[in-house]
């Protein structure tokens, strides 16, 4: 698979949509270098994370130091999978407690299910991920904005009270 046919994928969600994947790291363009495998690397953290394309299958594999994880097994299941994932990581405020954040993972996984059963597989990527969410991950925009009035005000008294 050539660098071309990858881009075709992966250019339409460059890069907000991409940076959006729970992984450290800057999205690339082409032309891309290869792994010691022969790989595309398409995403890559300067340490040793990447994501690579394998230019042999198209899977699209999450690659740090030994351990590999597929995050979709074909790169025609990359977009579909992202605006799933999108869909519960928009950036709003998150389920309130376990329970409902249960119900985001679970509708999640179960639409990973339908577009991907090789990358909604027990150990690969997006369940490895989703295994370490909590709904205290997610945080009420308007308590955080709360919060730093707070400390603000508590700062500013603080100098007051020096002067």
């Amino acid at each position: 698979m050539n660098d071309s046919k990858i881009w075709a994928a992966l250019e339409p969600m460059f890069p907000s949509a991409l940076e959006d994947i729970p992984l450290d790291g800057q999205w690339l363009k082409p032309p891309y270098a290869d792994d010691p495998e022969g790989r595309a690397i398409v995403c890559n953290d300067g340490d040793f994370q990447f994501v690579v394309v394998d230019r042999k299958t198209g899977s699209v594999l999450y690659v740090c130091e030994d351990d590999e994880s597929v995050i979709a097994s074909a790169l025609e299941t990359i977009a579909p999978i992202v605006a799933a994932w999108r869909s519960i990581d928009n950036d709003t405020a998150g389920p309130v407690d376990d329970e409902d954040f249960s119900e985001v993972k679970k509708s999640f996984e179960s639409q990973l299910k339908a577009i991907d059963p090789v990358a909604a597989g027990p150990n690969e990527f997006w369940s490895l991920y989703t295994e370490e969410l909590t709904s205290e991950d997610y945080v009420e925009l308007e308590e955080t904005a709360d919060d730093d009035d707070e400390d603000l005000f508590a700062e500013t008294e603080e100098i007051r009270a020096d002067a």
